[in-house]
């Protein structure tokens, strides 16, 4: 078999790790459809592990990455470890970074400004890459057979930074300025040690990495409060005509003075053959310590992201629908016809799950009184419940008598504007250049608030748009060309109903199938619409420049530059998109269920007392969250006794499991 082996490709080609601040961790998915368990007992994960540890902290999620060795005509022959038989050794190597405190400035995708940096006081007119006291660097870190101990990555940011000067109009802790209109002189405090992830070998020397804990703060003097300052200073869009984007209504993307421990990188191998031959994902390497240069094609990425908190739940469109998206000659079923389970169910069994998760999608009635979408909510006993064996019954005739239910079912989907359907083509050209094609009368469109799905888009939402006084394209999410020409041609009668999909596990694929399967899954379970920036990855998925091929990220991007167009710091992003951006990573609402009748009541998600005993803030908890993140409930399905989930009116029964009860502590005395 040695002798056979020509090259070796690591899978996935992109991988995602979720922070948690337990030191427990468990393995992502590897295959398609998989809801992995994790770990532990008497718990609710899919083989009744526990999501928290013994101290009610939540677990981190760790990407495997696998090595496969290919022949001579680029065919897939073996998994590579280390019982094998076919190698004496193994040697991961790995280069993250953060860059988002040195980045360009997020303002959406649409309105992208490449002379607005994040910290602009510091190293300003140098490119990101270039600013090296805002980048948490740990360096080249390597991993090889036999190494026991984990390989911790650790990096400082602020480094050689003493004083500067920000607005005042923007929020301090503690401190408010004479005069908002005038800059406020801070000091900094460099960030030592900051760890960004770990590296380990699972016992086949598989590489392990496992990402950070979630940690972020301020290491200025008076401290950059985590806000959103255009709200209390000339709203909507705050001071100076809303043009700086430290103040202005997206400033909570963009807080000086602050870091995270996200990170995004490289991962590279090198392998040893029985035989003696050395092989690795970087060219010009022939022996295990050479350095050599980036292969993209065969070398692998990371990028780590929050928890996501309805596992079993998927995103109408996935980072997985971007890149096929992208790379059409690497979706695996383009010559099929179009298959109802396989192709169309998934997609209404994922519409009719947010009705779990978003107040819109549940048509929960407010305390004001007042009910949202109304009469076309995804709830079990409401009429938009795609999954009701009513409507199951005519989704999967394809004789003409159903034919008016499939068509009305799909004109109510939205896609992107333009003539292709294709969102980047509303986008071009990528960054660092202003983009300019949405300006194009094509894109000039009003958007239709009963179009599906409804979830805010790249563009921003509608109520945005009207505070900026324009009309951005996209600002509800469009699903993709792929995903609407599977549900033209469903609606139209062309295609064939299958079988329900079953999950398959990855030992049970065959060889030749598990390097998609991996490569797939995981990115199956992430955020592909609404990016404004998202929760995994940024809009850049959606460039196929910034790719070598499909899952393979390019070789002139530097670790960190991508992810480097997300929140800094994350947290604050991820309390203020609480309505109708990501409810399947981030819930907006949870519900509890009374089983014997048959009737659910919702709670909002992000509840209960930060470490002063105050109230969670529905309107201004940024802050808040850094501390809430990790202790937020799970939303989870509820299982029968023989193993099954529970149903109602063909749904599955999702509730809001395992939540840190530190969250319930009552107000100090005196709050």
């Amino acid at each position: 078999m040695s002798e056979k082996i020509k090259s070796i490709r690591i899978h996935p080609g992109i991988g995602i790790a979720r922070l948690g601040d337990s030191d427990e961790f468990y393995i992502g998915p590897e295959a398609p459809g998989v809801v992995v368990d994790p770990g532990g007992s008497n718990g609710p994960g899919p083989n009744g592990g526990t999501y928290r540890d013994s101290g009610a902290r939540l677990k981190r999620q760790a990407q495997r990455y696998r090595v496969y060795a290919y022949d001579a005509n680029d065919k897939v022959i073996a998994e590579l470890t280390s019982d094998s038989g076919l190698i004496q050794s193994v040697r991961w190597r790995v280069h993250v970074r953060n860059m988002k405190a040195a980045n360009y400035a997020f303002q959406g995708a649409y309105l992208f400004d490449p002379d607005k940096l994040r910290n602009p006081s510091i190293q300003p007119g140098k490119k990101p890459i270039e600013r090296d006291k805002l980048i948490i660097d740990p360096g080249v870190h390597t991993i090889a057979s036999g190494q026991a101990r984990p390989v911790v990555m650790k990096g400082d940011v602020f480094t050689g930074v003493e004083k500067g000067l920000l607005p005042g109009a923007m929020r301090f802790v503690g401190f408010t300025p004479k005069d908002t209109s005038k800059e406020v002189e801070v000091t900094y405090k460099a960030a030592k040690d900051i760890e960004l992830g770990q590296l380990r070998l699972d016992s086949k020397d598989r590489l392990l990495f496992v990402p950070a804990p979630g940690k972020g703060e301020s290491v200025t003097t008076p401290k950059v409060a985590l806000s959103n300052p255009s709200v209390t200073n000339s709203p909507p869009n705050g001071p100076e005509g809303g043009t700086n984007p430290l103040t202005n209504q997206f400033a909570y993307f963009n807080v000086p003075g602050w870091w995270d421990d996200t990170c995004e990188g490289e991962i590279d191998v090198t392998v040893t053959l029985k035989d003696g031959t050395v092989l690795s994902t970087r060219d010009n390497v022939k022996s295990v310590t050479d350095e050599g240069t980036r292969n993209p094609r065969a070398g692998a990425w990371i990028v780590t992201a929050p928890p996501k908190f309805a596992p079993h739940m998927y995103h109408m469109v996935s980072i997985l629908d971007r890149v096929y998206e992208a790379f059409p000659e690497a979706y695996p079923y383009a010559k099929r016809k179009t298959n109802f389970y396989r192709d169309v169910y998934p997609l209404f069994a994922n519409t009719v799950n947010y009705g779990w998760v978003s107040a819109e999608a549940a048509g929960v009635t407010l305390a004001a009184g007042v009910t949202r979408t109304k009469g076309t909510a995804h709830g079990p006993k409401q009429s938009a419940n795609l999954l009701s064996p009513q409507r199951m019954a005519m989704y999967t005739d394809p004789t003409e008598k159903s034919r008016p239910a499939r068509q009305g079912t799909y004109g109510l989907m939205r896609r992107a504007p333009g003539k292709s359907g294709k969102l980047v083509d509303s986008l071009l050209p990528a960054p660092p250049l202003r983009p300019t094609s949405w300006k194009s009368e094509e894109f000039n469109r009003p958007e239709e608030d009963r179009k599906m799905p409804k979830l805010w888009g790249s563009g921003g939402k509608p109520a945005q748009n009207q505070q900026l006084g324009i009309q951005l394209p996209d600002q509800f999410m469009s699903l993709t060309d792929l995903q609407l020409n599977h549900l033209k041609e469903w609606a139209d009668g062309n295609f064939e109903v299958g079988v329900p999909q079953k999950p398959v596990s990855l030992e049970k694929l065959p060889l030749t199938m598990q390097p998609h399967a991996l490569d797939s899954s995981a990115l199956e379970p992430t955020i592909g619409g609404g990016f404004h920036p998202g929760i995994e990855f940024p809009y850049l998925i959606i460039y196929r420049e910034k790719f070598a091929e499909a899952f393979r990220v390019n070789k002139d991007i530097e670790p960190g530059s991508l992810a480097a167009y997300m929140s800094s710091p994350w947290q604050g992003d991820f309390w203020s998109c609480d309505i109708a951006w990501w409810p399947t990573q981030r819930p907006d609402i949870v519900f509890e269920y009374d089983e014997k009748n048959q009737t659910r009541t919702y709670r909002e998600w992000f509840r209960g007392y930060d470490t002063n005993g105050e109230p969670l803030s529905s309107t201004d908890g940024y802050e808040q969250m850094a501390y809430a993140w990790s202790k937020l409930g799970m939303v989870l399905p509820i299982k029968t006794e023989d193993g099954s989930f529970l149903k109602d009116n063909g749904q599955i029964v999702f509730v809001e499991q395992e939540r840190n009860p530190a969250l319930n502590r009552p107000p100090a005395k005196g709050k």
